[in-house]
């Protein structure tokens, strides 16, 4: 199954997420919000420079794990303009 990032946002848009950042030794920072919307905005101005970041999506009683290429492709779409 191939990815669709514009899928992922319009299905999970409005979903709790949360941002985890490791970094060296393991240690992880984490940082929740209450959407994936404002999950990426975060992850795009982020000035940390963690050694792996994973996305976790919380929908219906489960976690959606996204992360290595996947996870850049979300980040890396375009707002659409509000119309």
């Amino acid at each position: 199954m191939v990815f669709d990032a514009q899928e992922a946002r319009c299905r999970f848009g409005d979903s709790h997420t949360t941002v985890v950042l490791w970094q060296r030794f393991e240690v992880a920072h984490r940082q929740m919000f209450d959407s994936l919307d404002g999950a990426l905005v975060f992850l795009r101005n982020n000035m940390f420079r963690p050694t792996r970041t994973e996305l976790h999506i919380h929908r219906g009683g489960h976690d959606i794990l996204i992360t290595g290429e996947e996870l850049a492709q979300l980040v890396e779409m375009q707002t659409e303009p509000e119309a």
